[in-house]
């Protein structure tokens, strides 16, 4: 495992880059992913923005920690997480959240032919706010953990105190 100054490095190395940039290219070069990034996130971070981030960091987690999950299936669901392709902040019900990982799994299945398993991933990505759905799998975890992460992150920047 890398090790910087003596943590564990969250940055990829060139292989890692190049493995990563293989399995996520079909996905996030598909004109239907690319319209993501007309839709904000969170902050100022467009959706498909948000998505590449998430992926990375789930790969490095799954990668850094030796959890085994699929890195394929993995990649492909982290990407088409919120795959929803509306402005959730104008669009709906102020339910976005709890409705959106189901409208994002139909979309994703629809568009790209996704597995059951990358289907589960992406519909339970929003535990513990949908509580009865939960991850099942190590990907769904790892998913479900690193959407936290950079969900963070981004309101985090955008809400930055003095």
């Amino acid at each position: 495992m890398k090790r910087s100054r003596g943590r564990f490095s969250f940055r990829m190395t060139e292989d890692e880059s190049k493995q990563f940039e293989a399995i996520a290219a079909p996905v996030v070069t598909d004109p239907r992913v690319t319209r993501m990034k007309k839709y904000i996130q969170h902050g100022n971070k467009s959706t498909y923005d948000h998505c590449i981030d998430v992926a990375r960091m789930a790969f490095l987690i799954n990668r850094r920690f030796h959890v085994g999950a699929d890195e394929k299936k993995l990649v492909r669901a982290c990407l088409l997480h919120d795959y929803f392709l509306y402005d959730w902040h104008t669009k709906g019900d102020h339910l976005h959240g709890y409705h959106h990982p189901s409208i994002a799994g139909r979309n994703a299945e629809a568009d790209f032919s996704i597995s059951k398993k990358e289907k589960k991933m992406i519909e339970t990505h929003m535990w513990p706010l949908t509580f009865l759905h939960f991850p099942t799998s190590r990907g769904g975890w790892l998913l479900t953990l690193a959407d936290k992460i950079c969900s963070s992150r981004e309101v985090i920047k955008k809400h930055r105190f003095p």
